[in-house]
């Protein structure tokens, strides 16, 4: 009989697939219930076809992945990992295909075809065959080789300036997501806390640098000192803000984030990048928790780990292996 295994904190879970249709959600009346945030009241409906199993998405928030696929409506197959929210199960159909016979074919002897054609059968002649020697036995398969190493990314993927390349991910970036639970794992608290302390740590070495700058070439001259007050300061934190929202497009991260593992994505798409609209969003997420004394930034200590940059701008921070 097919069922699903949902993976759980405390192991896997087995769910028979008993009834043809089988809704599943965070309600009390779906079939399978998932009490998980990042499950949708009613998130799918799983149910048996002719010539199998489907799973179709509801309209959830959070979506449906097949093997990593987002779709709305999907054919399984034994094997076939479903992503839904947070969540992983894993569909599993032991039935051989040989089984499954959706043409209703009988299959009848000799004596059931006379019946019905009204004639006895010939017999047929049977033929001596010679007997077939013994294939040789194949020798026993070499041990798979080691994996080898993964390549550093290639010289020239990175547009960044060359003094920032060490500092910003390649283009196309080879980081891989961190898995945990079946799912990708998202950044926690302390980590992006420590990502924009080190961003704003910049900002910080380039106002007292400007500020020593400003003291040195006012002593020269007072118009001097009004020129770096009233100008270059803010062409400095305008340009050092539009530095992070290119970074954040191109690069996925900025220096803060690319030192400490991080990736900001799509939460749609987390292969993807986020465009100038959802990096602009986050800013004005960051300046919302900045009016309102940064409480909004307790959001990420919850389940789903995504403070008001993250809702406004539809995208997720991840942990990466580098």
């Amino acid at each position: 009989m097919a069922k699903l295994l949902v993976q759980e904190s405390n192991g896997a879970r087995e769910f028979e697939l008993v009834d043809n249709e089988v809704s599943i959600g965070r309600e009390l009346d779906n079939t399978l219930r998932l009490a998980d945030p990042s499950i949708s009241r009613h998130h799918a409906v799983l149910r048996r076809t002719a010539t199998g199993y489907e799973v179709q998405d509801l309209g959830s928030s959070n979506g449906v992945l097949i093997n990593g696929i987002k779709v709305e409506t999907g054919s399984l197959k034994d094997g076939d990992r479903i992503t839904l929210g947070q969540m992983q199960l894993t569909f599993v159909d032991p039935r051989p295909v040989e089984d499954v016979n959706p043409l209703g074919t009988v299959r009848m002897n000799l004596d059931e075809m006379a019946k019905i054609q009204g004639g006895a059968p010939e017999p047929a002649p049977i033929a001596l065959e010679p007997p077939v020697p013994p294939a040789p036995q194949a020798p026993p398969p070499a041990p798979p080789p080691p994996p080898a190493p993964r390549p550093m990314a290639p010289q020239g993927d990175n547009p960044a300036p060359a003094f920032l390349q060490p500092y910003l991910p390649g283009v196309p970036d080879d980081a891989q997501p961190l898995i945990y639970g079946g799912a990708i794992e998202r950044g926690d608290f302390g980590t992006r806390f420590v990502a924009y302390l080190i961003d704003v740590g910049i900002w910080l070495l380039l106002f007292v640098v400007f500020i020593v700058a400003s003291a040195v070439l006012g002593a020269v001259s007072h118009g001097i000192t009004v020129l770096f007050s009233c100008l270059l300061y803010p062409f400095l934190g305008l340009g050092y803000m539009v530095f992070m929202l290119w970074s954040m497009v191109k690069f996925r991260a900025t220096i803060g984030k690319k030192i400490m593992k991080l990736r900001v994505v799509p939460e749609m798409n987390p292969a993807g990048n986020i465009d100038w609209g959802q990096a602009i969003l986050r800013l004005v997420g960051h300046w919302v928790s900045g009016m309102l004394a940064c409480l909004p930034y307790l959001l990420i200590l919850g389940a789903d780990r995504k403070g008001f940059q993250d809702m406004f701008s539809n995208s997720i921070v991840i942990k990466v292996d580098r």
